[in-house]
């Protein structure tokens, strides 16, 4: 799986998926669900993300309900990885399912050597994070079938006659 470099987002502990993706914001409309990324949180965030952009949270991230919207909305957002202490694990499934890649911190203290906006590169298959201040962060080795749904660009694309990604 190729590294990926975007800018740190940094969230706390217990981030509901109706505060990742409000239900208002629910629909058939791409758009629509797009901009719909943390808008009940903070509007400013969503038109300020880049393509690679990683969320960092605390624990519990992704806590809430199991639909599976607000991990369409970050993947219409084009969310690299989201690195937390640990996952509600639902949403890490669904994240998983849909070809997002969700790694964990091999120590939770490590949360607080990042910094907002930061850039930083995430490589999962070695289970490491590089800060551009040249520091490295452990991050808890994902399974490799977990790494080969990620690589897929996820779970359906697993299955035969479906190609990579075209789900």
């Amino acid at each position: 799986m190729t590294p990926i470099k975007g800018r740190v987002w940094l969230f706390g502990d217990d981030l509901n998926t109706d505060v990742i993706h409000p239900p208002q914001f629910f629909s058939l409309e791409e758009e629509k669900v797009r901009q719909g990324l943390f808008r009940g949180l903070d509007p400013d965030i969503q038109p300020s993300l880049r393509p690679g952009d990683i969320l960092v949270g605390g624990r519990n991230f992704g806590c809430g309900s199991s639909r599976e919207t607000s991990i369409r909305s970050l993947k219409l957002n084009c969310i690299g990885a989201i690195i937390a202490v640990d996952f509600a694990r639902i949403f890490f499934r669904n994240c998983t399912n849909n070809g997002l890649p969700c790694l964990t911190f091999a120590q939770a203290e490590d949360l607080g050597r990042l910094r907002q906006h930061q850039t930083v590169e995430v490589r999962p298959t070695e289970a490491l994070l590089s800060t551009d201040t040249g520091e490295t962060v452990r991050l808890d080795p994902p399974g490799s079938f977990v790494q080969r749904i990620w690589q897929s660009g996820g779970l359906l694309s697993l299955l035969p006659g479906i190609p990579s990604g075209k789900v």
